[in-house]
């Protein structure tokens, strides 16, 4: 097979458990960009908190943000296709969560926003103020979600998170799934977008304009919500140490992304 992209989710895939891309992963994707293979970043994220990994990789593709909510093009700072969730759901999504105690953050046009700290966002902080000015993530409080949506502001996603995972997945079961698409984006935290939106669905879309096919692509994930990217390429690759249901619908499983497992799948699969 003549591969010709390869797509990359970030979080527990590239990114390692200290939230930084190996400098094994970035000789071997600097070294299959020079052979003309597209690279693609297919994240759970808002595409503020991929800028300090786009900006080091030398990146010029679009982005697949928050599940397939939206793909980003950072040169024109444009949304090229986007399905968010309306002002109304929003709201009834976030007041839901926050009478059961759930902590909330919300995925605005630009920012993502908390109203109150939790752990999670405690420590996603901290990488934030780490990062150069020039690329820092926008992530920052709110007195009230409300007032945003008020304004109009466009909103990509609420993400909800508890270590009650009872209690996450009682939610869950309330959720209107004819109008939402909750996924499973780490072990204690769901996103929760538009019905609809997908990785695989967004990166298809993403392939059709590039002119790619799905199954001249390789694909590296490890949670769920990379599941539908897995499946629509023609080979899926599952981190090591990612869940029992992932490494099943991918085609293979490679190392632990805390070691050089990335390097060596691109070095075989494209010669280098």
């Amino acid at each position: 097979m003549t591969y010709q992209a390869v797509a990359f989710d970030l979080d527990g895939t590239l990114l390692s458990s200290q939230a930084t891309i190996l400098e094994s992963s970035k000789q071997a994707i600097q070294r299959i960009r020079d052979k003309g293979i597209k690279v693609f970043f297919v994240t759970g994220r808002h595409h503020t908190a991929v800028r300090p990994y786009y900006a080091e990789i030398g990146l010029d593709t679009p982005v697949v943000c928050c599940n397939g909510t939206y793909l980003y093009d950072f040169k024109q700072d444009k949304v090229l296709e986007g399905n968010p969730l309306s002002a109304e759901l929003a709201s009834q999504l976030i007041n839901q969560a926050q009478a059961e105690g759930i902590h909330t953050a919300v995925y605005f046009r630009d920012a993502m926003t908390y109203e109150q700290l939790n752990p999670h966002f405690t420590k996603f902080k901290k990488w934030v103020d780490s990062c150069p000015e020039s690329v820092r993530p926008d992530v920052h409080q709110v007195e009230k979600f409300q007032k945003e949506i008020d304004k109009g502001t466009l909103v990509w996603k609420v993400l909800i998170s508890d270590p009650d995972l009872e209690k996450m997945q009682s939610f869950v079961k309330t959720l209107p799934l004819d109008q939402v698409s909750p996924e499973w984006s780490w072990v204690d935290r769901i996103d929760i977008t538009a019905v609809g939106n997908s990785k695989g669905a967004m990166l298809a879309k993403l392939l059709e304009r590039e002119g790619i096919s799905p199954q001249n692509v390789v694909a590296f994930g490890d949670n769920f919500n990379d599941i539908s990217m897995l499946e629509l390429v023609g080979l899926g690759v599952a981190m090591g140490g990612s869940e029992a249901e992932v490494q099943q619908r991918a085609k293979k499983t490679i190392g632990s992304h805390d070691q050089d497992s990335i390097a060596q799948e691109l070095t075989t699969l494209f010669n280098l």
